[in-house]
């Protein structure tokens, strides 16, 4: 259909496609570009009941997370125990942690006993939704922990750090092992649970954060460096081992060369292209009015962006020590 020279796609009708009982088409909806259509096939297939397991197990495979993902949640909501073995075996192996975070809520949600040693297991996932759909899923389940370390998993898991700080000493092993958490908000709060707690089996681990790339994680480090039993002469060597961080400094300079401002925009000066716009302005004067070609005008320049190109460079290098 086209109205006023453009074209408009007509939108699938979900409910049609339900009574029908399109199994294949409501699945190839999943990955649909409206997230609303996405949720309502999702939602669609899972009235369908058993019908459509075999097509929705079949899915569980698909190269797209989309349909990975409202795969797992349409069978949540058909709820039948043949499922468990296939989203078991997803939590496993699947790389994205989205599609994991999906399958351990959706565990939970059939509630079959059998899930619980992957969902304790994914309690040490190193992304924070998959620890905390874990979590919620074991509640579901009704699991209770056997001992403090399942315990400060599972707390770390809802981030609850006053529980875990009452755990204590125990505490200790599980919140070094998620210190590699890929969320940096997540591993300072962990740091700070570290030095609450003290003790010399948290040095090591407050030796690692002070070379983490994230600043507040380092900061937290230094704060909980004498309760982890680190000399205060000892934290500059260890901030120093930090990976570095910051703009490339010879590309900075290598775009300042070529075209004068881009390289502080790239650095991430507003005014960078302030600089640009008005260098090309000359250039195009240049080229136009005083009739000296294309090229010529940059050729002509090029010595005066040299001296900014090695402006920038400089400038760039210490901007990267001080970075982090």
């Amino acid at each position: 259909m086209q109205l006023f020279g453009f074209h408009l796609t007509r939108q699938p009708d979900i409910n049609v496609m339900k009574e029908a009982h399109d199994i294949n088409g409501l699945i190839s909806l999943l990955d649909h570009g409206n997230f609303d259509i996405q949720w309502r096939a999702a939602d669609a297939l899972g009235t369908l009941g058993q019908d459509a397991i075999p097509a929705l197990l079949k899915s569980l495979d698909h190269r797209s997370i989309n349909t990975r993902v409202g795969a797992v949640e349409a069978l949540a909501a058909v709820n039948d125990v043949r499922a468990i073995d296939p989203l078991v075996t997803l939590l496993e192996s699947e790389e994205n942690s989205e599609v994991r975070w999906a399958t351990a809520l959706a565990l939970g949600e059939i509630g079959d006993k059998r899930s619980v040693p992957p969902l304790v297991q994914s309690l040490r996932d190193m992304d924070r939704y998959v620890r905390y759909g874990a979590a919620k899923a074991l509640e579901q389940l009704g699991w209770q922990p056997e001992n403090d370390a399942e315990k400060a998993y599972y707390l770390l898991a809802l981030q609850d750090w006053d529980g875990t700080k009452k755990i204590g000493k125990p505490a200790t092993g599980p919140i070094i092992t998620l210190l590699k958490e890929k969320h940096p908000a997540t591993r300072a709060k962990m740091v700070e649970l570290l030095g609450s707690i003290g003790g010399p089996d948290t040095k090591s681990a407050c030796n690692l954060a002070l070379q983490d790339s994230d600043g507040s994680v380092r900061w937290n480090a230094i704060l909980a460096s004498r309760k982890c039993g680190i000399p205060i002469t000892h934290l500059p060597v260890g901030l120093s081992r930090r990976p570095k961080s910051g703009p490339n400094a010879i590309g900075s300079a290598v775009l300042n060369f070529f075209f004068l401002g881009l390289g502080y925009n790239y650095m991430g000066k507003w005014w960078g292209f302030l600089v640009f716009m008005s260098y090309m302005t000359l250039i195009v004067f240049a080229q136009l009015d005083l009739g000296l070609g294309p090229f010529v005008p940059f050729i002509l320049a090029y010595p005066i962006t040299a001296i900014f190109a090695t402006q920038t460079y400089f400038m760039a290098k210490r901007e990267s020590e001080m970075a982090g």
